[in-house]
């Protein structure tokens, strides 16, 4: 077979991956804009004070999180157990079932059904990391940054096309965006039934127990080498997560965005994400010539620009700094990806990338906690926040391994 056809082949067999990460972002981008607007506008601003919309935005965004830290432990260890496919279909039918509660709560109005909802689809959400441990699993430890690159490209345009689609549908009706992804996630569901791709099988016994999401968290202290990017990586998520709750409330309330306005406020966060995953992160790596290197500059140029995003700029200029932190975001978010991804062999990696998937649901949660301050603090202040605790991040970040590896491009 030639190159050409060669490339051909590993594209098809990885294509099932993509789309699952591609669903599983985009429906969580829809989501953004849509809540901000739901809880901040018509009955609901009817039937609640400001302090209890505050709280019920608090909770639309911390159920999601409460469900994704159990399912990053549950997910990961069965991709390990199952397989990746099997349990990349199990995440697309509950996704399925969960923006099917949504729509229903907007359909008959109980809310308990859109909080259900929320809970079910942070549980499901386990696709990106589940599709880089089987990326990393099919090449050498010098190409798994670029392989998580690839991922994180999918994973960007799901960014892109979410939350400018859950804007611009929601502005018409909000039931739009949850029957658009609830047929999305049918499709992906249907197609990964029929797909294979390497390295598939289960590596070691399936093994359930409630308690996993805090066993998980406990088996870091086991593994000294995943500790340092571990540690980054939950400083870098925390603030920047922190950043992109708060900016769309500000965009809100203070510039005056609407539903559909915010959606496409949020296209730019995810076009930066794009832009460097395709083009940005590749320069970055080739002219530094480290992982670490990389890291670093990501976090340090994200962390500014979360600090000037605290100022008071035009809505120009937020959208400017918008693109510029997602761009940076990146450089850091791919190469601490790769290195905890690098510090436990094979048949740990599902439950490595799941660690990483803890981090971000936890991150998410507090954001989301801290929303419920927006009564007596500006929002300002929790985006200057979220800057200081990414440059933070450059601590732990520091101590990643030095050596240079080289990362070419898949094939």
């Amino acid at each position: 077979m030639d190159v050409t056809g060669l490339q051909t082949t590993r594209l098809r067999a990885r294509a099932p991956l993509f789309l699952a990460v591609f669903i599983d972002i985009f429906s969580f981008g829809l989501m953004y804009p849509l809540i901000v607007a739901l809880f901040d506008g018509g009955a609901i601003t009817a039937g609640y004070s400001p302090a209890m919309r505050d709280a019920l935005l608090s909770l639309a965004f911390s159920l999601f999180p409460v469900g994704m830290f159990f399912g990053a432990a549950l997910l990961g260890d069965l991709s390990d157990a199952l397989g990746r496919r099997r349990t990349l279909m199990i995440c697309m039918g509950g996704l399925a079932l969960s923006y099917a509660l949504m729509w229903a709560s907007l359909e008959i109005g109980h809310l308990w059904l859109f909080f259900l909802g929320r809970l079910l689809s942070g549980l499901m959400a386990g696709t990106a990391p589940i599709a880089q441990a089987a990326m990393v699993d099919s090449v050498p430890e010098e190409r798994r940054s670029a392989a998580v690159a690839q991922v994180v490209l999918a994973n960007t345009l799901g960014m892109v096309a979410g939350p400018a689609l859950g804007g611009l549908l929601g502005h018409l009706d909000f039931r739009l965006p949850l029957a658009l992804a609830l047929v999305l996630c049918v499709a992906t569901l249907v197609l990964l039934r029929g797909a294979r791709f390497a390295h598939d099988e289960a590596r070691r016994t399936l093994a359930l127990d409630w308690r996993q999401p805090f066993l998980l968290l406990a088996r870091i202290g086991q593994r000294q080498a995943i500790r340092v990017p571990a540690a980054a990586f939950l400083l870098f998520q925390l603030g920047f997560l922190i950043y992109y709750t708060f900016i769309l409330v500000e965009m809100q309330r203070s510039y005056g965005f609407s539903t559909g306005g915010l959606g496409l406020f949020s296209m730019v966060l995810g076009l930066g994400c794009a832009f460097s995953s395709a083009i940005g992160f590749k320069w970055a790596r080739a002219r530094l010539g480290s992982d670490r290197a990389t890291a670093l500059l990501g976090l340090a140029l994200c962390g500014l620009f979360l600090i000037v995003s605290a100022a008071p700029l035009p809505a120009w200029g937020q959208v400017a700094v918008a693109f510029l932190s997602t761009a940076s975001n990146i450089l850091a978010y791919v190469t601490l990806l790769a290195a905890i991804s690098s510090a436990v062999d094979e048949t740990e990696r599902g439950w490595a990338l799941g660690i990483a998937n803890a981090s971000v649901a936890l991150s998410v949660f507090l954001a989301g906690l801290l929303t419920s301050l927006l009564a007596v603090l500006p929002a300002d202040l929790f985006l200057a926040l979220g800057g200081v605790l990414v440059l933070t991040a450059l601590l732990p970040g520091l101590k990643l391994a030095r050596a240079p590896v080289p990362a070419p491009e898949l094939r």
